[in-house]
């Protein structure tokens, strides 16, 4: 429910200023309210100002446009850079323009243009981006300060030409003036909007680079989101990959008894303990059971040994997820391996006997336990070792399984 907030200096009652601000255009705005109180709105947010976001010079006009923006730029991940140049060329006159995304170093790539010729972004990529004046990792001290920098904020005009990124670069592709949007989320990089006009048009000023520091903050934040989003895809195609290639049965089960995930190797072990029952969804019956066996809606961390009706032997691991600092807190999931020995077995066969027969009793004791998918402070409970040991033990095995780390050695395990 939203609450009205009174006006001393104008004697009236108006909408709380953070509502204009939480991502709705005017058209909206003017769809949902009555005029009256549209126009209060924008007038209170023109004369009072959200955070200081514009001086008392700008016009009620530039508040417009970049409501109209942010509420523009609310479409799929796919579209959301296409449609940031299109908004800033259609509301803002930026009619030349080039978005740019960072990689895990921080370093500028994958650059979307809008009106740039493909030949200006071989060559600034191959060879003129080191004379780039606006380059963040040149101005990283006024990036802190200002999230939208222009020529003059670097160097007088005179300076400018007489540079050898205008003279042999700018210049020759119609350019002059330049303007750089740095797009941070938490202190860090995530982007950048390269914006140009020729010397014909009328040069960028102070109140363009103002309204693009404000917008740089929306645009930021939603593409941090998108590349959050777009990342965390990518880890569960990768999880899941690797997961369904692996012969150890995984289940994730959120309490009571909700599974979340479940690998064709678990949903096979399952049938396989559950043969000859008439269960519909044997992998619902089994984690029952388990339940059951321990009479809880949650599983103790614990190992145990069962076997089939066919007597294949099969290893049960549960194990604790972390709990991890979130907005949004489920349950505490936890993970069920499955491991039967037969698959250990017939992985164990396939593997070069000669460097597995060179491991000690210890280290196969170890080697075992990353199989099931135990952690070093596990492992350490598990054999009652100092974790110093058991990485001593874990860097013996890699060296005589001839592998580097222990993502490596599960990927030989597994595969």
């Amino acid at each position: 429910m939203l609450e009205l907030y009174y006006d001393k200096s104008r004697k009236r009652c108006l909408l709380p200023k953070r509502v204009i601000f939480a991502l709705v255009s005017p058209p909206r705005l003017a769809m949902l309210l009555p005029m009256g109180v549209y126009i209060m709105i924008v007038e209170t947010w023109y004369h009072k100002g959200e955070n200081n976001l514009l001086d008392k010079g700008a016009s009620k006009t530039d508040y417009l446009k970049v409501l109209q923006f942010i509420d523009s730029i609310l479409v799929p991940a796919e579209s959301f850079r296409k449609q940031v140049l299109l908004s800033l060329s259609q509301l803002f006159g930026f009619n030349r323009s080039i978005f740019w995304t960072t990689d895990r170093q921080g370093n500028l790539c994958d650059p979307l243009t809008y009106n740039v010729e493909d030949r200006l972004i071989q060559e600034y990529v191959s060879y003129y981006f080191q004379f780039d004046l606006l380059h963040p990792q040149k101005i990283l001290h006024l990036i802190s300060t200002s999230k939208a920098l222009w020529i003059k904020d670097i160097m007088s005009y005179e300076e400018y030409e007489q540079s050898v990124y205008y003279k042999q670069f700018i210049q020759v592709y119609g350019n002059y003036d330049m303007i750089s949007v740095y797009l941070e989320k938490e202190n860090k990089l995530v982007g950048g909007i390269g914006l140009a006009r020729s010397k014909q048009e009328k040069g960028f000023t102070a109140d363009d680079a103002q309204v693009l520091g404000i917008l740089a903050k929306h645009i930021a934040n939603t593409l941090a989101m998108h590349t959050r989003v777009e990342e965390m895809e990518n880890e569960k195609i990768l999880f899941e990959t690797h997961s369904n290639m692996s012969s150890i049965g995984m289940i994730i089960v959120e309490p009571p008894a909700f599974i979340r995930y479940v690998n064709p190797a678990a949903r096979d072990i399952c049938i396989e303990l559950t043969r000859g029952n008439t269960w519909t969804n044997p992998i619902k019956a089994f984690i029952e059971q388990l339940l059951a066996d321990h009479s809880t809606n949650r599983l103790p961390a614990y190992v145990t040994t069962v076997h089939s009706p066919t007597l294949q032997e099969v290893t049960i691991r549960v194990q604790h997820s972390f709990q991890t600092q979130s907005a949004y807190q489920r349950k505490l999931q936890y993970v069920i391996y499955l491991v039967p020995k037969s698959k250990i077995a017939s992985r164990i066969a396939s593997h070069d006997s000669n460097k597995l027969a060179l491991l000690t009793p210890k280290e196969w004791e170890v080697y075992e336990l990353v199989q099931q998918g135990s952690t070093n402070k596990q492992i350490s409970g598990e054999l009652h070792i100092s974790l110093n040991t058991v990485k001593r033990h874990l860097q013996n095995i890699y060296k005589k399984m001839e592998v580097t780390n222990r993502t490596s050695l599960c990927y030989k395990i597994n595969w």
